[in-house]
């Protein structure tokens, strides 16, 4: 019996057995066949979405039923339409999709048995709070979960890192005496959050009686809207004010936010004055922070501030063999060249590739091979371009301006409407592969209308340096999504 046999079988049961009728079954089975049966899967196709989605949310149920009955033993059933592409090539994304899911569940499991057999010393002890607390220490809930690596020891230190590693280091060593506060900036992804978790480990070892906070400038904002709704602002500055140590991760979050400026402001002379170290970390310089007050950008530059540059080749290498050898992984050196080469401006993305490598090979029982770095890297890669979308750049614009996303792709021209719809309309040509035409078609206008509006954008930019400040920080913060 083939698969036309099947399905067959299948479509007249459902008459039969199911009391379908036979108009229900020349709309929606007519043209259905059975494409692929494995030992776990049965392959519908139809030749229209409406006639999918029918049969999805309506008839999966009996045909299950009916292939058991064929078969003798249970399988799944998908069904696809014609509609959208061909058949071979919805089969590759779902095994891709497949792949993908057992790639991650064996990562984390990997991650897991890591994490078990490393016994780290310096754990999360989570309450009912908003913080999570370990003795001493305050770190609020939103970042990464520490990782026994986030020590001085483990960071790789090059050429682009070097100056912000012996900065951190010495005023680990020594709060308030060396630098403060220390300004530590530089793009998401190289090692900021490494640094400040291994500053924040190596000053509760010397000083244990010291009230260590560290929070991220999102953290700091909302807790600060809670303690105003609940009137328990009182509390929140005695919690920040009476810190011995204040690491602030993304400051320039804050920007731009008056009440939120002006409580950290008061919170920030209050440490400085009592002698407290203050770490902060930002994307950028403080005098390229838009809208951030100006007496707190004064008092920022008054301290040490750092670039921390992407790691060139050799560091990157370096970085790729030491966390090889912190999962246990053997790594032949032309493969780790090869990822070198091709991972460059995100170290959070090496970490990423290794663990795709590792899970690669347990699946497969293989040692780690070029192979599996060409798949990693090509992931990746794909990822960070699928991760800038129309949506999320039509969303970001609509917050920067105050403008409804219906309005950004809608017919209505006012100046400020028309402004905030032709930055969106940059900013796709300017940070996707998208074309002119397809542009076009997220705001239902033609090419030449994109074609305008990317010229009138960069006239402004051309004319109006603040405008041009304003859109590179937008690119930016874009493209940092993908990182």
């Amino acid at each position: 019996m083939n698969e036309k046999d099947i399905c067959r079988i299948v479509v007249e049961n459902l008459e039969k057995k199911h009391d379908l009728s036979d108009m229900a079954i020349k709309l929606w089975f007519e043209n259905l066949s059975l494409e692929k049966l494995t030992p776990d899967t049965a392959y519908f196709s139809t030749d229209n979405n409406l006639k999918k989605s029918i049969i999805e949310s309506k008839y999966i149920p009996y045909l299950k039923e009916d292939l058991k009955d064929i078969l003798g033993f249970d399988v799944n059933v998908v069904v696809m339409s014609s509609e959208g592409s061909s058949f071979d090539a919805q089969i590759k994304e779902l095994e891709k999709k497949k792949e993908t899911e057992q790639l991650k569940e064996v990562a984390e499991r990997l991650d897991a048995e890591d994490r078990n057999a490393s016994n780290p010393d310096f754990v999360r002890v989570y309450d009912e709070s908003e913080s999570k607390k370990m003795s001493n220490i305050i770190v609020s809930r939103s970042l990464p979960n520490y990782s026994p690596e986030y020590t001085f020891d483990n960071f790789v230190v090059g050429s682009s890192n070097n100056i912000a590693y012996n900065m951190a280091h010495s005023v680990a060593e020594r709060p308030a005496v060396v630098a403060n506060p220390l300004f530590l900036y530089g793009s998401p992804g190289l090692g900021k959050t490494h640094l400040l978790y291994a500053i924040t480990r190596e000053i509760a070892t010397r000083y244990p009686d010291f009230t260590i906070i560290y929070v991220k400038g999102e953290d700091f904002t909302n807790e600060l809207i809670e303690a105003l709704a609940n009137k328990t602002s009182i509390l929140f500055r005695e919690k920040y004010r009476n810190a011995d140590v204040l690491l602030l991760d993304d400051i320039q979050f804050i920007a731009g936010k008056e009440a939120i400026q002006e409580e950290f402001f008061h919170t920030y002379e209050a440490l400085f004055e009592s002698g407290k170290q203050i770490i902060l970390t930002s994307d950028r310089l403080p005098k390229d922070i838009k809208s951030l007050a100006e007496r707190l950008r004064s008092r920022f530059e008054h301290g040490i501030m750092i670039d921390i540059k992407p790691p060139d080749l050799e560091l990157r290498v370096a970085i790729f063999k030491r966390k090889a050898q912190a999962f246990g992984m053997n790594i032949p050196n032309d493969v780790l060249m090869y990822l070198g080469e091709n991972i460059k401006d995100n170290i959070r993305q090496i970490e990423g590739a290794l663990k795709k490598m590792r899970a690669l090979a347990y699946i497969q029982n293989s040692e780690i091979c070029m192979e599996h770095a060409k798949t990693a890297v090509n992931d990746i890669l794909t990822a960070k371009a699928a991760a800038i979308t129309p949506d999320k750049i039509i969303t970001y614009v609509s917050q920067k301006f105050g403008i409804a996303p219906e309005e950004i792709v809608g017919k209505r021209k006012t100046n400020e409407i028309a402004i905030s719809r032709q930055v969106s309309i940059y900013l796709l040509r300017e940070l996707t592969d998208m074309s002119y035409e397809n542009v076009g078609k997220v705001f239902n206008r033609d090419h030449s209308t994109v074609v305008s509006a990317v010229k009138k954008i960069k006239e402004l930019m051309d004319k109006d340096s603040s405008f041009e400040a304003q859109i590179e920080d937008m690119v930016k913060d874009m493209r940092s999504i993908g990182d």
